[in-house]
This record gives C-alpha cells, structure tokens and sequence, in this order.
C-alpha cells in the first residue's frame, strides 16, 4: 500500500496551520503599529499631530482618486474641480488632469498651491476640443505649450498666475475664438512689454490686479479687442496700461483706481489711454481714490 498520501496530508496541514500563524502575526504587527502611531501623535502638539495625520491620509487619498480615474469607464466627465497642495506630488496631479481631458471634460476648476517645483499642466489641455469653461488659480509661472487652441471655450478665469513669454502668452489670447468671459485677477506680466488680448466673441472681460504682485516696475501694455465687447471692469491700481479698441458695441465699463502721489504722473497717464478706448460707451462708472 502506497503510503505517500498519508504523508502528504499532515504536511499540507502543518502549512495551513502556519499561514495562519503569519496572518495572524501579520494583523497583529498592523493593530501594534497603528497603536504606536496613535501613541506618538498623541505626544504631539496638536497642530503638528494633525499636520502628520493629514500627511499618512493624503497618501491614501491621492491613491484612491488616482484608482478612481485611472479605472473609470469610457464615459465622459462634465465637470471636474481639484483644489490641493501639489508639494511633491505634481505627477499625480499631471496625471488627474489629463484622465479628465481623455474623457472629454466641459467645465474644469484648478486651483493648485504649495508647489515645491516648477509646474507644467498637461499640454493637452490646451487643446481640450471639448472644454467650455475654465478657472485655474495657481500662484506661479504658467508655462504654455507651442499648440494652444480652445475651440469651444467660452467662460476664462485666470487667478494669481504669472506670464512671462511674449510668444506663448499672445498665441494663448488669440486662440480663444468662441470665448464670452474672460477674467483675470492678480495676474502678472513678467518681463513682457506688450499683450493683446482679441476674442471675436468676447462680451465680458474683469480685471483686477494688486501692485504687491507685480515684478516688472515698467508695467505692462495690454491690448484689449473685441468688436461683441459689452462689459469691461477694471480694479486696482493701473499698475499696467490697458487699451480697450475696435469696441463698438460696449455698454457699460467700470473703473475704480487707486492713486499714489509717488505714481500719480505714470496712473494720470494710464487712466487717459484706459477711457479713451470708452468713447462708444453707454455708461461708465469711474472712482480714482488716493
């Protein structure tokens, strides 16, 4: 009689009997570190318990949304909003932008802070045939791809954001030929002399800019041409010089300024060129304040 299944039996067993131990360890080992992790933050001040608690959770955040994206079906998004502290992490957010590119985003909200590194959205985003409205807040310089055309954008919002390349930053304001709304608040123009920004169907533009955020002392010339330009609104402290022309159609502009005595030559000057571009204008709202 072959004995061998005999003995094959027990050995099977006694490896059963042993994995089972090692989870066993296993699960113990996770309930013990977690327990020791708890302890250590329990020693900390509290801030800084919650600063490294949202450090361990973040981790596993960013690995859920990127599953999320990553496994999700063909289907389109519509609206996509990422508001969060890049530090080290500006692959992963490279990658959630263009998942929600690849799946033919209309409406997406950026705002991007604590960058440790220099920062490239994805280039193709500024190709997204399927985009309509668009906001990005992200205090650093945006570098533009050589491609730019958003053929179905209408709504702009650029937030905190710095420019600094004469070429890309003009393609960027001219590849826009459905844009409506276009705002631009605490914008930088670095190192540029001149920017034209023509939309054929730009209705609305605002801007407001604060001087603490220029970096360029001579200013910008900017360029603003819309022929369907109905609402133009200006804040803040003419640190730039803006030009509004071939705008017939303008209904209502607002300008509130303020004066300094140490500019007061430089903003008399640039508050001239700004309302002569208002000549057509149906009513204009104006308040200069030192």
């Amino acid at each position: 009689m072959d004995g061998s299944g005999l003995t094959q039996q027990p050995k099977k067993q006694k490896l059963n009997e042993e994995r089972d131990v090692v989870d066993r360890n296993i699960k113990c080992l996770r309930n013990l570190l977690e327990e020791i992790l708890r302890y250590i933050l329990s020693l900390l001040p509290t801030k800084d318990a919650i600063y490294n608690f949202f450090l361990l959770q973040r981790k596993q955040f960013m690995n859920f949304v990127e599953r999320v994206l990553l496994l999700r079906d063909s289907s389109d998004i519509k609206t996509f909003t990422l508001y969060c502290d890049v530090l080290g992490d500006a692959s992963h957010v490279s990658a959630w932008i263009s998942a929600a590119v690849r799946h033919n985003v209309q409406q997406l909200y950026i705002g991007l802070y604590n960058l440790r590194k220099p920062f490239s959205l994805p280039h193709s985003l500024f190709t997204c045939m399927t985009l309509t409205e668009f906001q990005l807040e992200m205090p650093c310089i945006l570098k533009l791809p050589p491609t730019i055309c958003f053929t179905n954008l209408k709504t702009l919002s650029f937030s905190d954001v710095t420019f600094t390349k004469e070429h890309s930053t003009e393609k960027l304001f001219s590849g826009l030929p459905v844009l409506e709304e276009l705002e631009l608040e605490n914008c930088k123009w670095v190192n540029l002399k001149v920017v034209s920004i023509s939309a054929p169907k730009l209705l609305s533009i605002r801007i407001d800019e604060d001087r603490e955020n220029q970096n360029d002392e001579n200013g910008c010339k900017v360029m603003i041409s819309g022929v369907s330009l109905k609402y133009f609104h200006y804040l803040g402290e003419l640190y730039n010089e803006y030009h509004v022309h071939n705008s017939p159609s303008l209904l209502e502009a607002s300008v509130f300024a303020s004066w300094f005595n140490e500019r007061e030559r430089k903003i008399a000057h640039h508050m001239y060129m700004l309302l002569t571009g208002f000549s057509s204008v149906k009513s204009l709202n104006y308040d200069c304040c030192s």
